[in-house]
């Protein structure tokens, strides 16, 4: 970074009101200098035009600063800070500077600086802020996303809402659809099975008290005789036949039990084929014989230990159904309570969301946007003299910055509006005053002329008397020519005569000569007076521009 040495302590104050303003190509190359610019820095004009801009660089800035300032400018955003610059002798002067882009036609053309009185709590902040850059411990101020603006706002609120009307309904119709599934589940793999093992059980008790019939039947048909006996056994054989089918058959709908209790769905299984196959089939077999003898010991040796066993089984099976139902139905109210509490975080974090992005669109581009109105009606009263804000993003912070520009460009003009009516004002009093005293001259050289025209008309007159006399004696010597009397007197006379009207000639024509002389002079006093009445003009014209200057800057009435 250059280095503009050497440095004193002598600190030039910025009076209020006054602005120093400076223009620079690309490059940075200074292409305009106003005179408080030109004042202040102690630089000649001529020595700062076609400078770099950092000629006026102090060496206490840090080179931080302006690379923030360049890199701002580069994204074609104005810059705002406060800057510490160097005059021609050493000094210093604080300014609140603002640099902003110069466009033409959309196209960066150059650059534009325009510099007023920096406030002393200002400056105490800058000169914390650039220890800081030097030392390296600055954290950088967050600055709103650059997406953050109405369109994209807009944009972005609409999927976020989308978003959580789909979640809310995913959520809801998943939580439903969960619900139904365990409903489903709890009905046809816990309590179906439950109902059919209770109707096996039942099937087994009737069995087991057709077999406790055919016991008690085998001991009283002893006494009543064979064929009764028989008649009794193929009825209770009948009976235990059909409940065997639709034990097997009910056994059969207990398929979509297995899946959760498959070790109990597997002993129960075994059990019922074991008192079928191993119970009531010999059971059939030996009625089918007709051997009483055999179905009472089967009945009573095989059969029944086979439907306790059976019975034991389908008992453990509905203990584990119900057990697995219990913990099917916990698990289903804690998965609620799980989603149930998703659903309350997932709406505590879409409230938190739309208040954080609701207060960053508050202060990204509604706050921005009202400072922006704010500067416009200042500017419509003529205040240009306001705070100058760069602050926002998106839409609302580019017309902010181009309100801010705007006001730049027009304190600008008006500055150099009010330098060019101040210089027409001086210019104008001077010449007034060269015209005044032109035409008082004139006045003086017009009373001078028509008194030398009137000395001429008297010697005219004169000369004109002696022409008429020299006749008159010419005449004289020619009667006394005639009479041949004096030769030599006729002669002079002659001459005498000739001489005369000679002079009244000349003085005649001087005479004309100096009546065009007068007329020329009253004619230049009137186009004098003239160009005084068209200089008082300009004059006043160049008040009224001064009072229009008042109107838009009147701090500086203020203070004058």
């Amino acid at each position: 970074m250059k280095q503009n040495l050497p440095v004193t302590s002598r600190q030039t104050d910025i009076p209020p009101g006054v602005t120093l303003v400076s223009k620079t190509d690309l490059k940075g190359a200074i292409t305009y200098a106003n005179d408080a610019f030109v004042e202040v820095s102690g630089y000649p004009l001529d020595e700062l035009l076609h400078q770099n801009h950092n000629i006026v660089r102090h060496p206490d800035m840090p080179p931080a600063a302006f690379e923030d300032m360049w890199s701002t400018l580069k994204r074609g955003q104005p810059w705002r800070g406060i800057v510490k610059n160097r005059c021609k002798d050493g000094g210093y002067y604080w300014v609140d500077a603002c640099v902003v882009p110069v466009k033409r036609h959309d196209q960066v053309i150059g650059y534009m600086s325009v510099r007023k009185h920096a406030t002393p709590a200002a400056i105490e902040a800058a000169e914390a802020l650039y220890r800081d850059m030097a030392a390296g411990t600055v954290r950088r101020r967050p600055r709103p996303p650059a997406w953050l603006g109405i369109r994209n706002g807009m944009r972005a609120g609409s999927l976020f809402v989308a978003f959580l009307m789909l979640a809310g309904g995913a959520l809801g119709i998943g939580g439903l659809k969960l619900a139904d599934d365990a409903f489903s589940r709890l009905y046809h793999a816990q309590l179906e099975p439950v109902a059919t093992i209770g109707k096996i059980e039942t099937r087994l008790s009737e069995s087991r008290a057709t077999m406790l019939e055919i016991r008690l039947a085998r001991q009283e048909g002893s006494q009543a005789g064979q064929d009764s006996q028989l008649t009794a056994l193929d009825s209770q054989v009948a009976k235990l036949r059909a409940n065997r089918d639709e034990i097997n058959s009910l056994l059969g709908q207990l398929t979509g039990a297995a899946d959760q209790v498959t070790r109990q769905m597997y002993l129960l299984t075994e059990a019922l084929n074991r008192y079928t196959s191993d119970g009531l089939l010999p059971v059939e077999q030996a009625a089918a014989r007709d051997d009483p003898q055999r179905v009472d010991q089967l009945v009573s040796q095989r059969v029944l230990p086979l439907e306790q066993a059976a019975t034991t089984a389908a008992v453990d099976l509905r203990n584990s159904l119900i057990t697995a139902a219990r913990q099917e139905y916990e698990d289903t109210l804690a998965r609620n309570n799980r989603i149930r509490n998703f659903a309350i975080g997932g709406i505590l974090f879409g409230l938190a969301v739309v208040a954080l992005v609701g207060h960053m669109f508050i202060r990204g581009i509604v706050d921005p946007l009202n400072a922006s109105i704010r500067r416009l009606n200042r500017i419509a009263q003529g205040d240009l003299q306001g705070e100058i804000d760069l602050s926002g993003t998106g839409e609302s912070g580019q017309l902010n910055h181009a309100a801010a520009v705007m006001q730049l460009h027009l304190k600008v003009m008006i500055d150099e509006i009010a330098l060019a009516a101040r210089r027409i004002h001086q210019h104008c009093a001077t010449l007034n005053i060269a015209l005044y005293e032109v035409t008082e001259h004139s006045e003086e050289q017009h009373d001078r002329v028509y008194s030398a025209v009137r000395s001429l008309d008297d010697a005219v007159a004169e000369t004109s008397d002696l022409s008429e006399r020299a006749e008159r004696l010419l005449n004289l010597a020619g009667e006394f020519d005639a009479s041949g009397i004096g030769q030599t007197l006729v002669g002079e006379t002659r001459e005498l005569a000739t001489a005369t009207r000679l002079a009244a000639f000349g003085a005649d024509e001087v005479a004309g000569a100096m009546r065009q002389v007068a007329e020329l002079i009253v004619e230049n006093r009137g186009e004098a007076q003239r160009a005084w009445l068209a200089s008082e003009e300009l004059k006043r014209t160049a008040g009224e521009l001064k009072n229009l200057v008042d109107y838009f800057e009147p701090e500086k009435v203020a203070n004058t």
